[in-house]
C-alpha cells in the first residue's frame, strides 16, 4: 500500500469513528474539498476552516440519518496520474419517514506530502441525496 492510499484509508477510518481531529489531520492547510451544489452541504470549501466547515455541515445534515453499524465499505485504489480513487457505499436510514438511502459514491484524492490536498465527491444522484434530506420530501 503506497503513502498516498494510507493517507486515504486513514481519512475514511476517521469518518467512521466520527473522529473530527483525525479526520482534519488527514488534511493539508490548503485543502480544497467539492461537494455537489445541490447538496446542503454542498459547495467548495478552502483550507482547515473550510475543511472543519464542511465536517460539521455534513454532520449536521447526516448525523440523524447514519446508521454506525454499516461501514463505508471503501476500495482505494490509485490511478495512473497519482491520485487516490475510493469508491465506497452511502447509506442512511430515516426511521421516521420509512426511508433507506444506498448509493455508490465516488471521491477522488490528490496527495501530496503525506495529506489531502484536494478531495472531490462523486454522487451518482446528488438530487436524491438532497431529497432524502429534506423534509417531508419521498424518494
Amino acid at each position: 500500500m503506497s503513502e498516498r492510499s494510507d493517507v486515504v484509508r486513514r481519512l475514511f477510518a476517521a469518518v467512521e469513528a466520527g473522529d473530527l481531529p483525525a479526520l482534519l489531520d488527514c488534511y493539508g492547510d490548503g485543502i480544497e474539498i467539492r461537494e455537489a451544489p445541490s447538496l446542503p452541504y454542498g459547495g467548495v470549501y478552502r483550507g482547515r476552516r473550510g475543511a472543519r466547515d464542511h465536517a460539521e455541515a455534513f454532520v449536521r445534515a447526516w448525523g440523524p440519518y447514519r446508521d454506525r453499524r454499516e461501514p463505508l465499505g471503501a476500495s482505494v485504489g490509485e490511478t495512473d496520474d497519482g491520485r487516490v480513487v475510493a469508491v465506497f457505499r452511502h447509506r442512511a436510514v430515516d426511521g421516521t419517514r420509512g426511508l433507506r438511502l444506498d448509493e455508490d459514491e465516488v471521491g477522488i484524492y490528490e496527495v501530496r506530502d503525506g495529506v489531502v490536498v484536494r478531495s472531490t465527491m462523486l454522487h451518482a444522484d446528488p438530487e436524491r441525496l438532497a431529497r432524502f434530506l429534506a423534509p417531508g420530501c419521498g424518494r
